[in-house]
Order: structure tokens, then C-alpha cells, then sequence
């Protein structure tokens, strides 16, 4: 090694100093204060092979350089003397002199040839094509997703159609929040308990004399009650419920759905904004 090397190594050790302290305050200080310096070594060897002998010195003159500048300039003798900071250069000399060794010295240059390129390459077509696939997948379930929330809508806004249609004439309390509140529990209970099995529950209760859910409204009584005797008989519930209060819309549907006692709320809550949507347009 000529003198000339070991100069320009002493040379190349400041833009490492003014690179490890631009990182000083991020995050995983220690991790890049221990990697940078091996990073800075294979980059310098590659772009100046005339100053790889020995270019581990780099690190070492670095580590020279900053214990300097800490104990004359700055006066912080605590920090070098800390055990994380003395470990800290240990490790990072050990790396630079494997990184020397294994990968700068053992090689005539540490730029890949084409051949060193190929599985690298052929592992990035495959990483690419992989996320490919994986963003298509993606993209196929999300447009499965909306189709069924659309579908799901229409078939909401048909069955409030059909029963505005059927039983408006008993949906006519003052507040809009109680009658579209009620098109949307008798949407939700159709779908739980369609009207055949609505029939079959009501001709077991009459039988059994026992209390049973009866009409669309499901309303709990030992004797039978029509869907639309169930509707009423809800709507003037509702409306006992909310009478000499003020309450938001949203305040309003948990007070009614805490009073009606049933499962799935979000289900309701989530017709009862299609309807509403649906009313706006």
C-alpha cells in the first residue's frame, strides 16, 4: 500500500464523518452508525478501485476522527467513554474488515458482472409478478365486495319499495326517524324470518298458547297479531319512547333500537341509511 492511497483513504474519511452525523439524531441511530461505514467502504471501492487495498482504514481513521472531535472540540469525555459507544466502533471496525475481506478484497471488482446480476433479476420478476398477481386478487375480491354491497342495496331499496307500498298507511307518525326506522326492522326481519316461517311461528303459538313473536315487527303476545297490528303496535311504542324528548337523528335510533331489544343493530342501522339515501335523491 503507497502513500498516496493511505492519503486520499485520510481524504475520503471526511464525507463519512459529515454522513454519519447527518444520521446522529434519526432513528436507529446505533444500527446506522454500526452498517454506514461498511455501506461507505463498498461504494468508495466500487467507484475508486485504486483505493481498495486496505480501504477498512477508512473507518478506523473515521472513528479516530470523531473521538477527536469529542473529546477537544465538543469536550463530552462521557460519551466515548460509555460502553455502547466503545461497542458501537467495535463492531463497525469488525464488519468493515469483513466486508474487506469477503467482499472488497477477495473479488478484482466489487461492480457485479451481468452474471452476478441474473438471480437477482430473476428475483425481482418474480417479486414483481407475485404483487401482480397479489394486487389483482385484491382488486377482483374488492370489485366482488362492491357488487354484493350494490346488489344487496338494490334488493334493500326494492323491499322498502314494496313495503311502503303495502303498509304506508300505518307508517304515519310526525317523526321520520320512527317511520324509516320501521321500514328498515321490517326489512331486517324479513330477511331473518320470512313470512312462511312467520305462519309456521304463529300456528305454534296459537297451538301452544304460549307467547310468540307475531307479524313482521316480531311483537311478543299470546295472541295472534297481524303484520299490521305488529306495525302499529311498534310505531305507538317509538313514539311513547321518544315523546317529550330532544334528540339528535343518530341519538334517536340508539334510544329506539335500546328499546326494542334486538340483535343485530348495525344491520338495521345500515338499511336505515340506505332508505335514507335512497329518500334524497
Amino acid at each position: 500500500m503507497n502513500l498516496i492511497t493511505l492519503i486520499i483513504q485520510m481524504i475520503l474519511t471526511i464525507p463519512l464523518t459529515i454522513i454519519l452525523n447527518c444520521f446522529k439524531s434519526k432513528e436507529n441511530r446505533r444500527l446506522n452508525q454500526i452498517l454506514i461505514p461498511s455501506i461507505y467502504i463498498i461504494i468508495i471501492a466500487a467507484l475508486f478501485p485504486m483505493v481498495k487495498e486496505n480501504i477498512y482504514l477508512i473507518v478506523i481513521f473515521e472513528i479516530f476522527i470523531r473521538n477527536f472531535y469529542i473529546t477537544n472540540i465538543t469536550n463530552q469525555d462521557v460519551e466515548i467513554s460509555n460502553i455502547m459507544f466503545i461497542f458501537e466502533n467495535l463492531i463497525s471496525i469488525a464488519l468493515s474488515l469483513f466486508t474487506y475481506n469477503y467482499f472488497i478484497g477477495a473479488v478484482e471488482t466489487v461492480i457485479p458482472t451481468p452474471e452476478d446480476i441474473k438471480p437477482f433479476v430473476w428475483f425481482l420478476m418474480i417479486l414483481y409478478i407475485a404483487n401482480l398477481y397479489k394486487i389483482s386478487s385484491k382488486n377482483k375480491v374488492e370489485k366482488e365486495k362492491n357488487k354484493t354491497k350494490t346488489r344487496k342495496k338494490e334488493q334493500i331499496i326494492m323491499q322498502y319499495a314494496k313495503y311502503k307500498n303495502m303498509y304506508s298507511p300505518y307508517i304515519k307518525s310526525k317523526n321520520a326517524t320512527i317511520n324509516n326506522l320501521t321500514y328498515a326492522i321490517m326489512i331486517h326481519n324479513n330477511y331473518q324470518t320470512p313470512k312462511f316461517y312467520r305462519n309456521i311461528n304463529a300456528y305454534i303459538g296459537a297451538v301452544t298458547k304460549k307467547e310468540t313473536e307475531y307479524g313482521i315487527m316480531k311483537v311478543k303476545s299470546y295472541n295472534h297479531i297481524s303484520d299490521e297490528e305488529s306495525i302499529k303496535i311498534t310505531i305507538s311504542n317509538f313514539e311513547k319512547v321518544l315523546k317529550n324528548t330532544k334528540l339528535k337523528e343518530s341519538e334517536q335510533i340508539d334510544r329506539l333500537l335500546k328499546d326494542y331489544k334486538l340483535e343485530n343493530q348495525q344491520d338495521i342501522i345500515s338499511i336505515y341509511k340506505n332508505i335514507i339515501e335512497f329518500e334524497k335523491k
